[in-house]
């Protein structure tokens, strides 16, 4: 929207804006897009990354990231994509929980 206060608005709630350098560790990360998205460009997501990767750069910051190179806003463009895509967040929480749990023994 054009309004005076849209940058201020979007600031507050947006990740990439939010970004704080100053930590040492973030919790792990999986970003996913598809090149063919029609409603959010996959540059936002590229954008994301590269800055999560150049500002945690030797720090504890695990950033995962796919692109789909088919599908659409849903991130697939069929069943077989869909479900590789379910398939590879269960992996990322999988390895994620399991890992945590085994650093509090």
């Amino acid at each position: 929207p054009d309004t005076d206060d849209w940058d201020k608005f979007l600031h507050r709630y947006s990740p990439y804006h939010n970004i704080d350098e100053s930590q040492e560790s973030y919790p792990p990360i999986l970003v996913t897009t598809s090149t063919r998205d029609d409603r959010v460009h996959p540059a936002h997501a590229r954008k994301f990354v590269k800055k999560l990767w150049d500002l945690g750069e030797g720090k504890d910051w695990p950033v995962y990231y796919y692109e789909n190179i088919e599908g659409g806003h849903g991130g697939a463009a069929n069943a077989k994509q869909s479900s590789f895509m379910t398939s590879l967040a269960y992996d990322f929480m999988f390895d994620t929980l399991t890992k945590n749990a085994k650093s509090m023994d």
